[in-house]
């Protein structure tokens, strides 16, 4: 049989043993990874005629069945297959690995009383559950038992009672019921008169534990000649209460006998129970205190293979010799509880506590212990000590959040949960926690800002399903999908909000955005122009309708949008830009053909065009600078959709209709520029500069540099506000825009001086710190630039971006922890500012990958 390989699959490696009904091998599973090894066992009739094989063939239908039905216990091997071959059946179960009980009574002479309670409690646990199959075993005997190397748990085998039935000769054969099966010495009467009952089971443990403790076989104990009961306690040291059960499990009548293992495991149960703490405290001391320690080391080497019972006896030896032995009274608890005797252990933990008032890791399981006894108050009272001595134990602050749950506390229980998610933001388990508490509260405006989409979600549809026409319930379900990037579901739902309140202009715009996302601008454009009916100085909803009309090729339509914005905020850079830049786009079109083909629309125009020219690489510069601007001024300007301060490119439009002179609109274009600044310092730019001399002039060299500003001719600006310093060097907003006119330059050290001078001058600005920080930040000096946004929230501590800027100038120092915490605080006070919530969740994955990195170099 070596090397045959069985059913396709399985590949005999090495022959066991086996008799004359069969053999048992070990082989490999050729159709799984790593060819795991199993056991097959071969049956095979002695005799081959028609009517032997079929009784054979269904004794061993049943016997699979029966393996089958047992096998989800784990210390009964698990069937793997069942075929026919040959004639001959095969059974595949589970290899335990392991050392087979007969070995162990060949090699020890006699057991001590705790390892026959450890012995009879392991096989009548499994005993109890084959009973309850219904299932008689037939054969309990040492080599039917292995101890399992993992676990030192013993393991049954051998449900093959099969192998001896049928297969007689045939003239002799009988019925399944009325054949003996078992093994000598533990079969009881009706066993061998062919009438097995579950006491009978019982029977042949409780020889197997009277053999152990004898150290003899059933052969060689004398019997009661009267009774036929078995006398064996004169050859065995034990307590009268394990000999009486055993007296009972051994009974020579079934009648007298435990009916089946339930009833013997309850009264072994029963006489297992632990010591009292007073009981042990009042006990006579039988150890003396050299020996404690031995005894303490015996408890550790029990305990580890888990053996808890007999560990239990142990450390109670040790506290016998010293009862202020913390460490013993300790072990002892944390073995009970694997017993789930949780209030002696609890009663454990209290002695600790008693000689180590502060031992917080006492009181944790303490807590533990009430809380399995679901005594929610005292565990609350244990947890919170452990709180007070360790503030940073985050298991604490969850387990305290549990017990608040438990007795209805619901807003402590979420602070709670809150408090252990700060200490260790990966914290999974408090984050679930506090998570289906926020779900069971329908507190779904707290779920979304925790980013608990799904649940939000969930909670929403509850609320929905009581009320349909929850406006609230479908807006915050809009927002969910909307993070979660399911678009359509987010548009319908702000669909829905605006079917039940049409003047809701927040869903109008936030439906608008995401249909420009989904490319549908006509649908788009439609809710943008509601929300600008709703809302006619929404400069927001005008910019975003300007930029879908721009990008849909509708230059002169955008433009106007741009207008609309720039008549409601004159200051809004970025409509600014967008106009500028479609003007140019224009321009472009029509000088192209005259352009060097190394000249960008940035680089200014040729004198050979006729145009004004200026120097190219101060442009690209001042479009550079222009450019961070932008991007900064996303995180100053939250309200901005999200795909606003993209960076600018050239778009090739469709050509704008014939007959439209694209000169003639610049022209017009820079006239209104010249008009403006005009109207603003009366002074016409086609003509001679202001007199610098004439000391009046301070406020038209600063209007003039705010126009040559916002015409993105820096360089200009920045003289003209320097001419204007030279009048009037106590204004603070003249050193601001000088300021931000050496930003945008790239003249950071020298935006910084600016800044400072505009501080000296009124240090109670808050935009200047802001400003200040910015730029320090782009100087690379974060530790200043932190003590600058510092500075703007001691003067206005509810803005949230000075918090988020101190959160990035942060996370630049690699501070993580401290930025998340000021990156919490900006979305405290703004919930829905986009920035703070994706840096802060960056800097989160960020320190999961550092965690996890760590993780795999130990």
């Amino acid at each position: 049989m070596l090397g045959k390989i069985l059913g396709s699959r399985y590949q005999i490696r090495q022959h066991l043993g086996g008799g004359g009904f069969g053999q048992t091998y070990l082989a490999d599973d050729l159709h799984l990874p790593g060819q795991p090894t199993c056991v097959v066992k071969q049956l095979k009739p002695k005799k081959v005629d028609v009517e032997t094989f079929q009784a054979a063939k269904r004794l061993f239908d049943t016997e699979a069945e029966v393996l089958y039905a047992l096998g989800s216990h784990s210390q009964i091997p698990r069937l793997f297959a069942h075929f026919e071959e040959e004639q001959n059946f095969f059974l595949v179960q589970e290899f335990i690995e392991g050392v087979v009980f007969n070995q162990e009574l060949r090699q020890r002479h006699q057991f001590t009383e705790a390892e026959i309670l450890h012995l009879l409690q392991d096989i009548l646990t499994v005993l109890e559950f084959v009973h309850q199959q219904q299932v008689v075993h037939r054969d309990i005997k040492p080599s039917n038992l292995i101890r399992r190397s993992h676990d030192q748990c013993l393991v049954l085998i051998d449900f093959g009672a099969v192998k001896q039935i049928g297969w007689a000769d045939g003239e002799n054969r009988h019925s399944t019921d009325s054949v003996a099966i078992g093994s000598s010495g533990y079969m009881p009467n009706e066993q061998l008169a062919g009438m097995p009952c579950f006491s009978s089971d019982v029977y042949a443990l409780g020889i197997l534990a009277v053999q152990c403790l004898t150290g003899s076989y059933l052969q060689k104990l004398p019997k009661d000649l009267k009774t036929s009961e078995i006398l064996w306690r004169d050859r065995a040291q034990v307590s009268s209460e394990l000999a009486a059960i055993l007296d009972k499990m051994v009974r020579y009548d079934f009648r007298d006998r435990y009916p089946s293992a339930a009833e013997a495991l309850a009264d072994l149960n029963g006489l297992m129970q632990v010591t009292s703490v007073a009981d042990l405290l009042t006990e006579q001391t039988i150890v003396t205190l050299e020996g404690h320690l031995v005894w303490l080391e015996r408890g550790d080497e029990l305990f580890h293979q888990q053996r808890y019972r007999e560990a239990v006896v142990a450390y109670d030896r040790v506290i016998q010799a010293n009862a202020s032995d913390e460490v013993a009274w300790f072990k002892r608890g944390i073995a009970l509880e694997n017993l789930e005797c949780y209030e002696e252990a609890a009663e454990s933990y209290e002695r600790v506590l008693q000689l180590q008032p502060e031992d917080y890791l006492a009181w944790y399981k303490r807590g533990n212990a009430f809380e399995r006894l679901q005594r929610s108050t005292e565990a609350l009272q244990a947890y919170e000590q452990v709180v007070q001595l360790k503030p940073d134990n985050y298991w604490a602050w969850h387990d305290r959040g549990k017990m608040l749950e438990t007795l209805n506390r619901f807003e402590e229980a979420v602070a709670s949960y809150d408090r252990a998610v700060n200490l260790k933001p990966d914290f999974q388990v408090a984050i679930v926690s506090r998570k289906q508490l926020l779900t069971r509260l329908k507190q779904v405006d707290t779920l979304y800002h925790l980013q608990h989409y799904d649940e939000a979600i969930a909670s929403c549809d509850r609320t929905i399903q009581e009320n349909p026409d929850d406006s609230l319930a479908w807006f915050m379900r809009g927002m969910a999908m909307e993070n979660l990037q399911e678009w359509d579901h987010a548009i319908a739902a702000y669909q829905r909000v605006v079917e039940i309140q049409p003047d809701d202009h927040l869903a109008w715009f936030k439906q608008a955005t995401l249909l420009a996302t989904v490319r549908k601008p006509n649908e788009a454009l439609m809710a943008f122009q509601q929300v600008v009916q709703l809302q006619p100085d929404n400069y927001w909803a005008w910019h975003d309708r300007g930029k879908l009309l721009e990008k849909l090729g509708q230059s002169e339509a955008a433009i106007a949008s741009y207008d609309r914005v720039l008549q409601l905020k004159p200051d809004f850079q970025a409509s600014t830009d967008a106009r500028t830049r479609i003007l140019k786009q224009l321009h472009q079109s029509v000088i192209a053909p005259t352009i060097d083909e190394d000249v960008t629309i940035f680089s200014g125009t040729t004198e050979k065009d006729g145009l004004t020219s200026s120097n190219r690489g101060l442009q690209q510069a001042a479009f550079s600078n222009a450019q961070q601007l932008q991007q900064d001024a996303a995180a100053l300007n939250p309200g901005t959709s999200s795909d606003f301060f993209e960076e600018t490119s050239i778009i090739n439009y469709p050509p704008n209709p014939p007959g439209t002179n694209l000169v003639h609109l610049i022209e017009e274009e820079e006239t209104r520029i010249n008009v403006l600044v005009a109207s603003l310092t009366g002074v016409d730019l086609a003509s001679e500069p202001p007199n610098p001399t004439a000391p009046e002039n301070h406020h038209i060299w600063f209007n003039q540099g705010r126009t040559l500003e916002k015409l993105q001719r820096y360089g200009e600006a920045l003289a003209a506000f320097n001419q204007a310093l030279q009048y009037c060097s106590d204004d603070p907003e003249l050193w601001r825009c000088q300021a931000n006119v050496l930003t945008l330059l790239s003249r950071h050290d020298e935006a910084v001086t600016a800044y400072n001078k505009a501080l000296e001058l009124n240090p109670e600005h808050v935009e200047l710190w802001c400003c200040l920080g910015a730029s320090l930040m782009r100087s690379q000096r974060y530790k200043e630039a932190i003590a600058a946004f510092e500075q703007a929230i001691r003067l206005k501590p509810k803005r949230h971006i000075p918090w988020y800027w101190r959160g990035r100038a942060l996370a630049e120092l690699k501070q993580y922890l401290e930025a998340i915490r000021s990156f919490e605080n900006a979305i405290a006070l703004k919930p829905d500012f986009q920035p703070a919530i994706a840096d802060c969740k960056r800097i989160q994955n960020r320190l999961k990958q550092l965690e996890q990195s760590a993780s795999c170099s130990v």
